[in-house]
């Protein structure tokens, strides 16, 4: 957040990642198709005080998504499986249940893989050390010990983007069925080897070779996730484990393929395939098979690239078409996403890589009568029992809600509105018959109930 006028109080990595309890970061920077530079930042686990390096491997979260994509893809071009027939006819051991549109409107392979199938659920928590895990036969029907609810059809197919991890687990389901071949051993063969990706995998819980330099997963709270990473049913959606540096070298790859400049991986049709727009508009957001397309005003690609969020991990890959330009980056706690998105921005800033700005907010003038209506104590009694305190300044106040928040400046932006720089806003509830503020409320509807 900047504020019009005022010069940018930059802060080091390291002060970012203390504010927002993330332990570590890692960084992979691409130029021209060629991997340019890496940098890491904090530590993999706090207990041990050990150091993220370029190696280390984090949860990739929904990045698992465009990865699994290629799989699939790279299968198809040594055997058959059509993209465009009803998903049923290629599954042998499950189907999926009758719809408003059966016979209608496919439930496709490219439908599922671009978001536009239909399918139900967004995403997975995953499973907690020692708890139970499905089959994706449960993930999909929704019963024990699965967490998720069923998978079902409840748009009509082709019809609008709407995310479904669920969708993803069934096309999981229908390739490892037509290949007859786990997705580990598959994504291994087809995608891990060829690209040199020697510090990747699907497989749940992790594999020996990468458990030795793994980061541990951490809370908005800076508190270890309990029982460590959590294992993921779902692979395809939200299983692979990977770095930086391996997912640059998968998004290069698929880049290249398209451009036709290498194309002893997948051939250049395949990848044109997959970066080809499946939603019904050009209106963000676009999704081709697997990855997110980033497209100008005419529907040019102008780059591509997916989000990650697992338990304790978040990450951020991007590329740009034209350029070869783009980066990774991995980060070992909940709060990751400010993270990333403040890296994104100083990406944008100093390299001109990405598409991430940063918003520009105005200061509107307040009397210092106008603002004694709103300074005092509220008292938060959920999601946890704290006083905030607000004490007055010359444009706004200074949020105290210790041990959560110090001394964070709000500034006035008009119509009872405040914001502060790390871009958590507040406003305020009005009595409307005396007019006297009566409640303070701040991001995720955290309400305070003034004190007398």
């Amino acid at each position: 957040m900047r504020i019009e006028g005022q010069d940018v109080d930059y802060q080091s990595l390291e002060q970012r990642q203390a504010h927002y309890k993330v332990p570590g970061v890692s960084v992979a920077f691409m130029r021209n198709g060629q991997l340019a530079w890496t940098m890491e930042s904090g530590v993999k686990d706090v207990t041990t005080k050990l150091a993220v390096d370029e190696n280390t491997v984090f949860q990739a979260g929904s990045i698992s998504k465009p990865a699994f994509a290629a799989v699939l893809m790279k299968y198809r071009q040594h055997n058959p499986i059509d993209l465009d027939t009803d998903v049923n006819n290629l599954l042998t051991s499950w189907q999926l249940p009758e719809h408003e549109w059966t016979g209608q409107e496919a439930v496709s392979l490219r439908r599922l893989l671009s978001h536009t199938a239909g399918t139900t659920v967004h995403g997975f928590p995953g499973y907690a050390a020692g708890e139970p895990v499905p089959t994706l036969q449960q993930v999909l029907e929704g019963t024990a010990p699965a967490n998720t609810s069923e998978v079902v059809v409840d748009i009509k197919p082709g019809t609008q983007m709407r995310y479904s991890g669920g969708g993803t687990t069934l096309a999981q389901l229908a390739l490892q069925e037509v290949a007859n071949e786990p997705l580990p051993t598959m994504s291994r063969r087809l995608l891990f080897k060829p690209l040199g990706m020697t510090r990747s995998g699907y497989e749940q819980p992790i594999t020996t070779n990468l458990s030795n330099n793994m980061a541990t997963p951490y809370d908005g709270d800076g508190t270890p996730i309990k029982g460590g990473a959590h294992t993921y049913a779902t692979l395809a959606a939200a299983g692979m484990w990977s770095t930086p540096s391996d997912m640059l070298k998968f998004a290069s790859s698929v880049r290249s393929a398209y451009l036709g400049q290498t194309t002893d991986w997948i051939s250049q049709a395949t990848a044109q395939e997959m970066l080809t727009n499946n939603t019904p508009s050009i209106q963000p957001p676009n999704v081709g098979i697997g990855f997110f397309i980033n497209m100008d005003d005419n529907g040019e690609i102008l780059g591509f690239g997916h989000g990650g969020a697992d338990a304790g991990f978040m990450s951020q890959l991007y590329i740009e078409l034209d350029t070869g330009n783009g980066y990774a980056i991995m980060t070992n706690g909940n709060n990751g996403r400010q993270l990333i998105t403040e890296l994104e921005i100083r990406l944008k800033e100093a390299l001109d890589v990405g598409y991430s700005e940063a918003e520009i907010k105005t200061v509107l003038p307040i009397s210092q009568k106008e603002l004694s209506k709103y300074i005092g104590t509220y008292a938060v009694t959920k999601p946890v029992v704290v006083d905030v305190v607000l004490e007055k300044t010359t444009d706004g106040f200074v949020l105290n809600a210790l041990p959560y928040v110090e001394n964070e400046e709000y500034f006035h932006e008009g119509e009872g509105l405040f914001f502060a720089k790390n871009g958590s806003s507040s406003r305020f509830e009005m009595d409307e018959e005396s007019g006297l503020v009566e409640a303070l409320v701040m991001d995720g509807g955290i309400r305070g109930v003034r004190r007398e």
